[in-house]
């Protein structure tokens, strides 16, 4: 699944507030994956600083649709202070749990990304409840992308007890009816994309 034939954004701002993994890989290698076209609706679960919203609002276009959630107040907040360009598709924020109902109607978005956020102990440990609810968001012909960083030692990131294999990915996510439809290895990370069964 290669989507080549995207605009190339402009560089994001960089001034939100919170974590983000938006620099550790060329963003170009991470959304020419993605299904990215005029219109389409893409949640950023988890934004933290908002890198990935901003960059998905410029591919999308006027037309498209940003939904940034994260369960900082602060981060939400920011993003949606952050000047948006003209052309950009409209970015709306909402401040919640990953792994509780989400505020979103079934079958209302085209692309999850959900960038660093699995290996939070927290959030793995509700996988089950989260991967059902991007199941009941997700479009039939959706596809959830999920960026982690490699299951290996390295001086940054989260530490190697907490990380996970691609595989350890699909494990979670395949009894919510999500299968691997492919893997993408970065320098110091992967995106594994799914589809529903």
């Amino acid at each position: 699944m290669s989507f080549c034939n995207q605009p190339q954004p402009k560089k994001t701002s960089g001034t939100g507030y919170g974590p983000t993994s938006f620099r550790l890989q060329s963003p170009d290698a991470i959304f020419r994956h993605l299904p990215m076209h005029e219109g389409a609706t893409f949640l950023d679960a988890g934004c933290g600083a908002g890198d990935y919203s901003r960059y998905a609002a410029q591919l999308l276009g006027k037309n498209g649709r940003v939904i940034a959630l994260d369960s900082v107040k602060l981060s939400v907040e920011t993003l949606l202070t952050q000047e948006q360009e003209d052309g950009m598709a409209k970015i709306s924020g909402l401040v919640c749990d990953l792994t509780q109902p989400l505020p979103i109607p079934s079958q209302d978005v085209d692309i999850v990304l959900l960038s660093t956020v699995l290996h939070i102990k927290a959030v793995r440990d509700h996988a089950h409840a989260m991967f059902s609810e991007f199941k009941r968001i997700l479009r039939p012909n959706g596809v959830l992308a999920v960026l982690e960083c490699k299951k290996e030692a390295s001086n940054f990131g989260p530490p190697l007890h907490s990380r996970l294999s691609a595989n350890d990915v699909e494990a979670l996510a395949a009894p919510c009816g999500f299968r691997k439809e492919s893997e993408h290895l970065f320098q110091h990370s992967y995106l594994a994309c799914f589809r529903l069964t």
